[in-house]
């Protein structure tokens, strides 16, 4: 291992910051192979003996990096002079380096937490010109007024100056937050953009309400999801990258790999829409995989094959050549072109018969099984932006990055509604996004799955040039 300044492993190795640690070598407590080591110095933590006061640092100390859910009555630190629970406890004999909390939660909060022994990357996910976002779960004594809400989000002068929300909305806490059957009050769901000491209950206090619960929910780019209180996770190299604002350099030892994006996500979350745009922002092709199953039941709908007969339809899929292209300059009204054999289906592929087949077509195990060699064709001849139900999960595993694009069912159903101009059939349309949500994600073949470690969006919150924003800040820079 290469030789480091002796204050940056002291600080990895969790023994003091680097400020604290140059402190001790200047006081001469820190030894290198048995002598005392100088300010400035370098040592290479594999071969050298470095020792604090006496004590044996190990060698080669790995970083570490892990989210925990912290629940209610933890401390945000690592130890306690009075005996109380610290969030480090909950992870047990599972780390052998000593960790601390980058960033902390009140004793009486819950939610996502930061633990590690990396000191430079800590301070560089905490430092504010970042705007690392915090999102939380609020359960206050009462539901907020209207004239409430507008000061939040407008601003509110605090004691240590004004402060104000980033969003703010009526909304169930995540199925990871424990709910008490006799909780009092409303739920709400928020976002802040600096994290400074107890904002968010300062910031209710001040338009006259308490914060019964507050949850921490997401940290920048990652989520509470999947852990429930108490429950920890090591975070992914890209997730370590993603948070401290780094976009990973791509090695390109010639000609580079093409560059794939899977977005996944439920009916009516603006997959298309997002998706098309970033593959304009990127100058990547767009591949919606809906339409490349209906020129497949077109093919089939031409030769007679019915849209029951799985092994048939297999077999066509692999018979066929469908692929996916830019359209031409002068076809504005279209994101993407399909190919069947050749021959530009596009609009045939939307035609009503078309439209009644489709969803029997693809629900064959057989035939999504043929299909994933056309998906992933599609994908190797350049940079890619593939959405549908099951990419970032099934067709494309090991994607440069995966996105979950989500929104509320009633967002949804406003959406569709203003879209068909028929206002007076959002409950109906409200109905139908349920219904098929539900079935999406109970069905046996390619069920909606959000992939792990996939970048979680809310369009219902973010519009689309925000979330093609999020996305382009998470994607490796390319040479």
């Amino acid at each position: 291992m290469a030789a480091e300044r002796l204050q940056k492993i002291l600080a990895r190795a969790g023994v003091a910051s680097r400020r604290a640690s140059e402190a001790l070598i200047a006081a001469g407590r820190v030894t290198v192979n048995g002598r005392i080591a100088l300010v400035g110095e370098s040592a290479d933590p594999v071969t050298d003996l470095i020792a604090v006061d006496g004590a044996h640092l190990a060698s080669a100390l790995p970083v570490e990096h892990f989210a925990v859910h912290k629940p209610a009555g933890y401390l945000s630190s690592a130890h306690d002079e009075r005996g109380r629970p610290s969030v480090v406890e909950l992870l047990g004999e599972a780390s052998g380096s000593r960790l601390w909390p980058a960033g902390r939660l009140d004793v009486d909060s819950e939610g996502l937490m930061l633990l590690t022994n990396d000191g430079a990357w800590a301070n560089r996910v905490l430092h504010p010109r970042y705007g690392m976002e915090r999102e939380y779960a609020v359960l206050i004594d009462s539901e907020p007024s209207a004239r409430a809400m507008r000061a939040l989000l407008e601003g509110v002068e605090l004691d240590d100056g004004p402060a104000r929300l980033l969003a703010a909305e009526i909304a169930a806490p995540p199925e990871e937050v424990d709910r008490d059957p006799d909780e009092q009050g409303g739920w709400l769901r928020v976002r802040i953009g600096e994290g400074r000491r107890r904002e968010v209950r300062r910031l209710f206090a001040a338009v006259g309400h308490q914060v019964r619960r507050l949850v921490r929910t997401r940290l920048g780019p990652l989520t509470v999801s999947g852990l429930r209180a108490g429950e920890w996770r090591p975070l992914a190299e890209r997730e370590v990258q993603a948070l401290a604002g780094a976009r990973p350099r791509v090695a390109t030892p010639g000609r580079r790999a093409p560059l794939n994006v899977a977005i996944d996500g439920p009916s009516g979350s603006g997959k298309s829409t997002v998706g098309h745009a970033l593959a304009q922002r990127i100058g990547a092709t767009f591949v919606d995989t809906g339409l490349m199953y209906r020129a497949l039941t077109l093919a089939a709908l031409e030769r007679g094959i019915g849209a029951n007969d799985g092994s048939d339809l297999a077999r066509l899929a692999r018979e066929v050549k469908i692929t996916v292209r830019r359209p031409r300059r002068e076809q504005t009204d279209r994101r993407e072109t399909v190919l069947l054999d050749g021959r530009d289906v596009t609009r045939e592929a939307r035609t009503p018969r078309v439209d009644r087949a489709v969803s029997s077509v693809s629900r064959h195990a057989e035939v999504r099984a043929a299909m994933l060699d056309v998906q992933r064709q599609a994908a190797r001849r350049g940079d890619t932006v593939m959405v549908g139900r099951d990419i970032g999960t099934v067709v494309l595993p090991e994607a440069t990055l995966k996105v979950f694009l989500t929104a509320a069912a009633s967002v949804r159903a406003d959406r569709r509604a203003a879209e068909m101009g028929r206002p007076d059939r959002r409950d109906r349309y409200l109905a139908e996004i349920r219904d098929r949500d539900a079935a999406d994600t109970e069905r046996d073949v390619a069920p909606l799955r959000k992939a792990v470690g996939a970048l979680v969006l809310d369009a219902g919150e973010l519009d689309v040039p925000a979330c093609v924003e999020a996305i382009v800040a998470h994607l490796p820079a390319r040479s």
